[in-house]
């Protein structure tokens, strides 16, 4: 086998031109061409050492940039420089919003669940931990390793004697291994000096920490800080997240926190909790040197004048308000002027263009090097030479005008197709059904493996529940006429159905994740209450179920209610991981596609999927395939899933 024979062989196991997507900004998954975008992506990093030096210092970025033109890519390179330059700085990315109502709290919430999120694929630090450490290191506190009390002496001994014959045995000492010594020899002295072993040592570093605090950032609250500290204990971990995330708790982390139950307290005084914990989160990473970069994007599906308020309000919070953190907005420059420009706050507006960098299209050298690289990705040096492509023939092809980096690998893409499989020339590029069932499998599977970064979610299971109820098969047995949205905050859609025999009849979707029982007991009140005065009617409660409802004796009025919602015909549906995925990445999707994010060919032609064929894909693939949970509604409603 030749070298050349050898690369075709390769290149059919792995493309690298198959995706034209980055994916996670956070993973360096394919090589940078530092020329594409130069002028932007210097001109960000230029706005986080100024973030970085002067946290306080109020402005933004505004990107401009096609569909494709490299958004994710400039991350990417942004957080490589950074960490190349030792400025450290957090990175947290925006989904569109649903409910502008919760302005304040949706920003919290992502902003916390992109702190939480580990640092890099192989460390389990997150930037919250990262914030603690530093908090800690101020304070002189060493927190023990363990979570609930002091180690038993006899196991200290053990896991020391471990580590010594590992010291003793490498002839390289790792970093790793002297920061467990470094553990170990805390508790150590915790085991030596404490007054009392039995102490809550994870709780945080006591009155005498919490007044250094205080007195340094007299504008954070204690219950912040209180909550912060058992961040680091895994017992109370998830609860602190919850907490953090604005989340109104159920009672019992409530008590296991310590803190006050929000149940009770009015919407917008949920909001100012928020906004509070924003400021302070904001405080600390100003006084630490981490500006926080705050990406909103996919700007097409802020489609209500209530859904541009609240981006304005978001941007103008973090610019005004809030301190270190550098809020990014990419949009299409027509978007922007058509959609956004007479619709926005005057100041936020003004700090945006204030700082404006446009995404450009790829020279012919630029395409040929991003080509060269993702070949080198795959084949190693043999890459260089751009087999199996012809250089000049590319040259050529790229020479006409400016052309994105996607169309670029689009276009390797094809004509890699071509030279592989010669046969099926001229070879056919994939069609719109088939990228959407593409994107939908890798969002799906990228869900499934980062699941804690998408946590349970009313609005995005609300968003995927309307599209599949919009689109069904005409063979499904039920038509529904009408998908209403009530006012009342505990029902999502109030639908009017036929069979088809012709019978009418109305079915009512609960979607809930709260998790606190007085809610989850007011949302099935309004189920039984429903089928009490229609008896012919479906309800269906659909649940997270990363949302458990405790088994009795715990929630014990909660589980009657439960108990009772069946008894009345009343069906329940608690999503596992595998299908609360699909209905993430359903809802995910339909981002994209609005956004023009998801593109087929055709005739040589790069163009958006449309609506619609997202439309027929949804009737079509996501009612078909088992196990999604939509197929279960479906025979709820031709009556074949009533017990």
């Amino acid at each position: 086998m030749t070298e050349n024979q050898r690369k075709l062989e390769i290149l059919k196991t792995e493309n690298p031109f198959i995706s034209s997507s980055v994916g996670d900004p956070r993973e360096e998954k394919y090589p940078d061409i530092s020329t594409v975008n130069a002028a932007a992506s210097e001109g960000i990093f230029h706005l986080i050492r100024q973030k970085h030096q002067r946290p306080a210092l109020p402005f933004a970025g505004l990107i401009f940039g096609e569909t494709g033109s490299g958004k994710t890519h400039l991350i990417s390179r942004i957080l490589k420089h950074s960490r190349e330059q030792g400025i450290a700085f957090s990175f947290a990315y925006i989904q569109p919003i649903e409910a502008p109502e919760q302005t304040y709290r949706y920003l919290l919430r992502e902003i916390v669940v992109n702190l939480c999120h580990p640092v890099r694929k192989s460390s389990r630090t997150t930037q919250l931990d990262i914030i603690l450490e530093k908090l800690f290191e101020d304070i002189g506190y060493v927190p023990s390793a363990e979570p609930t009390c002091a180690a038993p002496p006899e196991a200290f001994a053990d896991d020391f004697k471990t580590c010594l014959r590992g010291l003793f045995k490498k002839r390289k000492i790792s970093r790793s291994l002297f920061r467990d010594l470094g553990t170990l020899f805390a508790i150590f002295v915790n085991i030596v000096f404490s007054d009392d072993q039995h102490t809550d040592a994870a709780s945080g570093p006591g009155e005498n920490g919490m007044d250094i605090l205080r007195t340094r950032f007299p504008d954070i609250p204690k219950a912040f800080f209180k909550v912060l500290f058992q961040y680091q204990n895994p017992e109370k971990r998830a609860a602190a997240v919850e907490w953090l995330k604005g989340t109104t708790l159920d009672e019992t982390d409530a008590l296991l926190l310590s803190v006050p139950d929000r149940q009770e307290i009015s919407v917008p005084m949920r909001e100012h909790q928020a906004r509070s914990i924003l400021d302070a989160i904001g405080r600390l990473l100003a006084h630490y040197n981490m500006p926080l970069l705050i990406c909103f994007d996919r700007l097409e599906n802020y489609d209500t004048e209530a859904k541009i308020r609240a981006l304005g309000v978001m941007i103008e919070f973090l610019v005004d308000q809030s301190r270190a953190m550098l809020p990014l907005v990419f949009v299409r420059g027509a978007q922007w002027e058509e959609k956004f420009r007479s619709k926005l706050n005057q100041q936020a507006l003004t700090r945006l263009e204030t700082n404006a960098f446009t995404l450009r299209g790829c020279r012919a050298d630029q395409s040929l090097d991003i080509i060269r690289r993702r070949l080198e990705s795959v084949l190693g040096d043999m890459g260089e030479d751009l087999f199996p492509f012809d250089r000049d023939d590319l040259t050529q092809v790229f020479r006409s005008g400016l052309h994105s980096p996607r169309q670029v690998i689009m276009r390797a893409n094809r004509k890699l197709r071509e030279i592989l499989y010669p046969e099926k020339s001229p070879a056919q590029p994939p069609s719109s059904l088939s990228r959407l069932r593409d994107e939908f499998t890798t969002l799906t599977q990228t869900i499934r493996t980062d699941f804690d970064r998408y946590p349970p979610d009313r609005d995005r299971l609300r968003r995927a529940l309307k599209l599949c109820l919009t689109h069904r098969p005409a063979e499904s047995g039920v038509a529904i006429e009408e998908i209403d949205s009530p006012e009342d905050k505990f029902i999502d859609f109030r639908c009017a159905c036929k069979s088809g025999a012709g019978d009418a009849f109305e079915a009512l979707f609960i979607l809930d994740v709260e998790q606190n029982s007085p809610s989850v007991r007011a949302s099935l009140k309004r189920g039984i209450d429903f089928l009490e005065k229609e008896p012919d009617g479906r309800v269906i409660y659909i649940r997270d179920a990363r949302c458990e409802i405790p088994e009795p004796p715990q929630w014990k009025a909660t589980n009657e209610m439960l108990r009772q919602f069946r008894e009345s015909s009343g069906h329940v549906l608690f999503l596992d991981e595998a299908q609360a995925a699909r209905w993430y990445a359903l809802a995910l999707l339909s981002y994209a596609v609005k956004e023009g994010d998801v593109v087929a060919e055709d005739h040589d032609q790069v163009r958006p999927v449309t609506l619609e064929e997202m439309g027929n894909f949804v009737r079509d693939e996501i009612h078909t395939r088992a196990f999604s949970g939509f197929r279960h509604i479906d025979g709820i409603l031709t009556a074949e899933g009533i017990s």
